[in-house]
This record gives C-alpha cells, structure tokens and sequence, in this order.
C-alpha cells in the first residue's frame, strides 16, 4: 500500500471517528433536553444548557455531556427560566393578535397586521442568540435581550439561519401533523440535538468574530489611551520644560537687573569719588594761586626798603614803578614782578651814576 493511500485511508478513519462524535454528542445532548423539558417551565434553562454543551463540544472543552449539561442547567437556571417565560407571553401576546386579526376587517385589521408583524420582527431578533448568548455569557437578561438583537442585525444571515434551522422543522410537524406520527421518535432520540449542534456551528463562528471585534476595540481603546497618556506625559514635560524656562529667565532677568544696579552704584560712587578729586584740586589750585600771590607780595616789600633808604627820588622812582606794575596789572606772574623789579632797580642805579658824574 503506497503512502497516498495510506494517508486518505487515515483521513476517512478521522473523519468517520469525528462523525461518530457528533453523533453521540447529538444523542447526548438531545437525550439531556428531553428530560430537562419534562417540568415544562424548565424548558429555557434546558436550552441554555444544550447551547452551551454542543458550543463547548464542538470547542473540545467537555467530555461529559450529563455533567456538563446539569452544572449549565444549574448556572442558567435563573434567567433562562424568565426569558422563556417572557417569549411564552409574546407568543400568547402574538396569537391574540392574530385572532384579532381574522375577526377585523378594513383599515382596523391592516393597522392590526403591521403591528403584528413588527411585533413577530422584535420577537424574531431577540430569539436567535438569547439563550446562546445565556449560555455562554455572564451577563445580565437585560444586556443580553440587548445583545440579541444587535448579534441579530449584525449578523442577519446567520439569524435567519438559526431561526429557520428551528421554525421549519417545528412549523412543518405543527401544520402536518402526520409528519410528527412518523418522526416522533426522531424529535425525542436526535433531532433536538442536531439542531443544537449545527446552529451552535454557526453561533459560535459569531461569537468568535463578535469577541475578536470587541478584543480589538479594547486593543484599540486601550493603545489610544496610552497614546494619549503619553501626549499628556509630554505636554506635561513641555509645561515643566517651560516653567523651568520663564524660571530662568527671571532668574537671569533679576540678576542682570542686579548686575546694573551695581553697575549704576559704581559709576555713582565712582562720579562722587571724580567730583571730590576735582574739588580738592581745585581746593589746591586755589591755596597754590594765594601762596603764589602771597609769594610776589614779599619781593616788593623786600623791594621797597632800599628804594625807601635811597631819598625821595628813589622812593618816587618806587612809586612810579609801582604805578607802572599797577598799570600792567594786578595778577601778573611772579617771574614778570622780578624782572621789572631788576629793570627799576637798574634805571635808578644808572640815574644815580649820571647824577654823580654831573655834580
């Protein structure tokens, strides 16, 4: 035998052996629902847990089905039970309108068959994924009537599917009911079961792309939110980065301020120190100039002795060169004084020889 045969043989074994599963796992299940379905009012949480049985089975996280079948019956019990008896009243609800319905004629009754059928639509929608959604969920009845009805106008062929997987086979055994007196057997060994199995098919495939929609939302969600923490990050380092700025520039701002200040005080004090060096200059210039003239006032005392010992002449001579110093002015400088002195000095001198050589 070659390795091709070998290998479709092993193949047609695999899938006989998985064909042989799911078909125990359909009795199973379709034997568990049965009794569960015996007190009548158990019958929603009877279908929550064959939902989340066949789901589980076909995920390979059950091997039981009793056990598993009693732990989910027990887990929905609660809200299964009240959404069944929620769709019993909209079942009654819609039956006492179509009553009212055949009885009506005119404008009354085509109201009454609009209402109708919106009514049949909202049931219809919350139907598909309620109790798969119970099953599968821990959620609230409330979020999971919601859910339903978003699953069933996201995924609207997958709805229709599940809806007429279950509505077809029930309405035909309803309207005929000679097709119920030969499969009756069926309903009660596998056929509950098959419908749980292949409607769990496609709700688990929505639940999968449901989930993976949701995880990448929140993926999404969450890599905004740390973008947007870290542009906050940033924009708060900016803040700092330009508190930090303003900070030194008063800092600098102040200390150039500062630094004018002293500046400004030094040229003051310098100013001061300049106009006190100018005024004891000039403070010395002055006492130099009165020395000076104090100076040039003693050679003419000293001058005038011997012009005194010399006669009335010379004494006039004295005068008039004193006149002629006066006339000259007061504030010449001493070295102009001397030799004036020395001229008179010598005019008197050669007037008294003159005088001699006369007489």
């Amino acid at each position: 035998m070659s390795e091709n045969e070998r290998g479709a043989g092993r193949q047609r074994e695999w899938k006989l052996k998985k064909g042989l599963d799911a078909f125990g796992n359909m009795f199973g299940i379709n034997i568990c629902f049965v009794i569960g379905c015996l007190p009548v009012i158990t019958i929603g949480a009877s279908i929550a847990a064959s939902y989340a049985m066949a789901i589980r089975l076909q995920e390979n996280e059950e091997e039981t089905v009793a056990r598993g079948f009693i732990h989910e019956f027990k887990r929905s019990f609660k809200q299964a039970t009240i959404a069944f008896l929620g769709l019993v009243v909209a079942v009654a609800v819609l039956l006492a309108e179509w009553i009212l319905i055949n009885t009506q004629k005119g404008a009354i009754s085509v109201f009454y068959t609009i209402v109708f059928y919106l009514e049949l639509l909202f049931v219809a929608l919350i139907l598909a994924f309620l109790f798969p959604l119970i099953a599968r969920y821990q959620t609230t009845l409330k979020q999971a009537v919601k859910n339903s009805i978003l699953l069933s106008v996201g995924y609207i062929w997958s709805a229709v599917k599940i809806l007429v997987a279950w509505v077809a086979p029930i309405a035909l055994s309803i309207i005929y009911p000679i097709i119920f007196l030969h499969t009756w057997y069926l309903w009660l060994l596998l056929a509950f079961g098959a419908i749980f199995y292949g409607t769990s098919h496609t709700i688990r495939h929505v639940f999968k792309q449901n989930e993976d929609a949701i995880r990448q939302t929140e993926e999404e969600a969450a890599e905004e939110a740390r973008k947007k923490e870290e542009e906050e990050q940033q924009l708060e380092e900016g803040r700092a980065a330009l508190i930090e700025g303003h900070q030194r520039l008063a800092a600098r701002a102040a200390e150039e301020a500062s630094r004018k200040e002293a500046e400004a005080a030094e040229e003051t004090e310098a100013a001061e120190e300049t106009e006190a060096a100018e005024e004891t200059e000039a403070a010395e210039d002055a006492g130099a100039a009165k020395e000076a003239e104090e100076a040039s006032e003693k050679p003419e005392k000293t001058a005038d002795k011997p012009k005194q010992n010399q006669g009335g002449k010379q004494g006039q001579g004295g005068k008039q060169g004193q006149g002629g110093k006066q006339g000259q002015g007061g504030k010449q400088n001493q070295g102009g004084k001397k030799n004036q002195g020395k001229k008179q000095n010598r005019n008197k001198n050669g007037q008294q020889s003159s005088n001699k050589n006369n007489q």
